[in-house]
């Protein structure tokens, strides 16, 4: 269907492939989309209202204006990893949470509702790299040689020239099990990172190939939920520091990716106030640096057991990176 789908064989094969696994549903607001309705009173006026139009005749003169109109249909792909699901921890001992439909995929949908009506598609894997994604490892999610690139793919096909929007919400989970709690695991953050420089572009290239000429996208970059370390005793601060330098080492290569194809960013790490060490008094806490701070006000890292401590954000954190997703769009679809 697109001419475009020609890089190497991994295009092939995708392009082959049918989509059976998406989890869809409309996102829309309450009373979104409701027409509005014109009256006036005169003697000599008189008043027609219609979904679509307004016509007022004034002695011999009519004005026509146009009313509200529903907004247009669209689509989402939310592509990614477990935080693209809307993870939160459900409180049951040794379970990484479950996805909720508290999630900045949802709040995008429910922010953009008076612009477009958004139905979501969510083809995220928890856990998934840049290599799961390309088929190159293993993953939960894998039943190759179907992976959630090959799901994206077919899906951007088969939505043609629609109006949409895909955001692309990968790397963090290359270099998350390098940030332990007592010590950051350098040679395995440089090793996530070199990774995600090497193969994310070609992700992105297959992606674009797939999609139709109305399609959004956007990347995320991260916040450091690890600074929340900064509380675990003497040692706490330093850990902290080695987590922020890690990220900020993938937020570069990840804006490098998104820049060199010409997709916006999400930023994420600005609004979370990643590296802002402003002192700042917490209740039950003290003072602490102002991005320690709001990683605990925004993710579950600071929450005690069973809940805690957990990197994914709570239900305010999903807002917090929908709103910057939205920052990024167009002000009329």
């Amino acid at each position: 269907m697109h001419g475009r789908l020609t890089y190497l064989a991994l295009t092939v094969a995708i392009v082959s492939l049918l989509a059976t696994s998406f989890i869809e549903g409309p996102l829309v607001a309450p009373n979104a989309g409701a027409a509005n309705t014109t009256t006036s009173t005169s003697t000599s006026t008189s008043t027609t209202t219609s979904t679509s139009t307004t016509t007022t005749t004034v002695g011999t003169t009519t004005t026509t204006t146009l009313g509200s109109s529903a907004p247009a249909p669209g689509f989402y792909l939310d592509i990614g990893g477990s935080a693209s699901l809307g993870f939160q921890p459900d409180g049951i001992p040794h379970h990484n949470g479950h996805r909720t439909k508290q999630g900045y995929a949802n709040d995008v949908g429910i922010l953009e509702a008076k612009s477009i009506t958004l139905k979501l598609r969510q083809v995220g894997c928890p856990g998934e790299t840049v290599q799961s994604m390309l088929g190159l490892l293993a993953n939960v999610c894998n039943n190759l040689p179907t992976t959630q690139l090959t799901r994206s793919v077919d899906a951007l096909i088969n939505y043609g020239n629609e109006v949409g929007l895909v955001t692309i919400d990968l790397g963090f989970n290359n270099i998350r099990p390098c940030l332990m709690p007592k010590k950051v695991n350098e040679a395995c953050v440089q090793q996530g990172v070199n990774y995600v420089r090497r193969d994310l572009p070609k992700i992105l290239q297959v992606l674009q190939g797939a999609a139709g000429p109305n399609v959004h996208f956007v990347g995320l970059e991260y916040s450091d939920p690890f600074l929340g370390y900064y509380l675990d005793g003497p040692t706490g601060p330093t850990v902290a520091s080695e987590t922020l330098t890690a990220m900020t080492l993938m937020n570069t290569t990840l804006a490098h990716a998104y820049g060199g194809a010409g997709i916006p960013v999400a930023n994420v790490p600005g609004s979370y106030r990643s590296a802002n060490k402003n002192p700042e008094v917490t209740a039950n806490v003290g003072t602490i640096p102002e991005d320690v701070a709001i990683t605990c006000q925004w993710t579950w890292m600071c929450a005690p057991p069973p809940f805690g401590p957990d990197d994914h954000p709570n239900s305010a954190g999903y807002m917090i990176i929908a709103r910057d997703i939205v920052a990024t769009l167009p002000t009329a679809w």
